[in-house]
């Protein structure tokens, strides 16, 4: 698959379906995969975390998740949300085992009875308030479970530190950070709408609903990534992409 540099950052240039393709591929396989879905804040964030630069250097794909990046790399838009979603449509039919991390204790419970509903073979469901001191022990608990595709709601860096640390301890496929997926897919927040996604403001709507907390993250963040990609900034390389197979 094509990759497209944006400012040090490996994008991958496939379209959606394509990518879909890729990475159901690599689950049927048993090919380990970590997929990064990359938005404008975590560009930004990616100048000072040094730790995020290796988690997503060594990632095996990056999606332009949003408007901002998508534009400013010249790629198609592959919102994590909506990968994720596809994924766990094929998972029934291909037999997919299923791990849920992250969120709130009703959140991911409610995840997971609307994806068993759905016929997912949900393995193992687990809230995010997961301690450093109990990462282990959590992705024992995956390997255990025999889980394919690992979804982490744990957040931005979390998600990302997660997946590159204890992926082989996991034994899972595909590992894949999908933001607040669970809290949408469980009713407990709305998606931006249609406009707002083609206009590159969601950040922008999702704050007006958002505690004065997420304002960087909504806001703040997309307007610094333009302000970057206006003056050239280019990410401190840390580590580099497996070549494209």
């Amino acid at each position: 698959m094509r990759r497209v540099d944006l400012g040090g950052v490996a994008i991958d240039a496939g379209a959606f379906d394509e990518l879909v393709r890729r990475l159901a591929a690599d689950v049927d396989a048993g090919t380990p995969h970590h997929h990064v879905s990359m938005n404008a804040a975590k560009w930004v964030a990616l100048l000072h975390d040094e730790s995020l630069r290796l988690a997503v250097g060594e990632a095996t794909s990056v999606g332009a998740d949003g408007a901002p990046v998508s534009r400013a790399a010249g790629t198609p838009r592959v919102p994590g949300i909506e990968l994720a979603e596809a994924l766990l449509r094929l998972a029934p039919g291909r037999g997919w085992r299923v791990a849920l991390l992250g969120a709130r204790p009703e959140v991911v419970a409610r995840v997971e009875a609307l994806l068993r509903h759905r016929g997912v073979d949900v393995v193992l469901a687990r809230d995010g308030m997961v301690r450093e001191d109990e990462e282990r022990a959590v992705a024992e608990a995956v390997a255990a479970s025999g889980a394919q595709l690992v979804l982490l709601a744990l957040g931005t860096p979390k998600a990302e530190l997660f997946a590159r640390r204890w992926g082989p301890t996991m034994g899972a496929a595909l590992a894949m950070g999908v933001g607040g997926s669970f809290d949408v897919w469980s009713g407990h927040a709305r998606r931006a709408p249609g406009w707002a996604l083609a206009w590159g403001l969601e950040g922008a709507w999702r704050w007006l609903g958002a505690p004065r907390s997420r304002f960087g993250r909504a806001v703040l963040g997309p307007a610094l990534f333009l302000l970057h990609q206006a003056r050239g900034t280019r990410i401190p390389v840390t580590a580099g992409r497996p070549s494209p197979r």
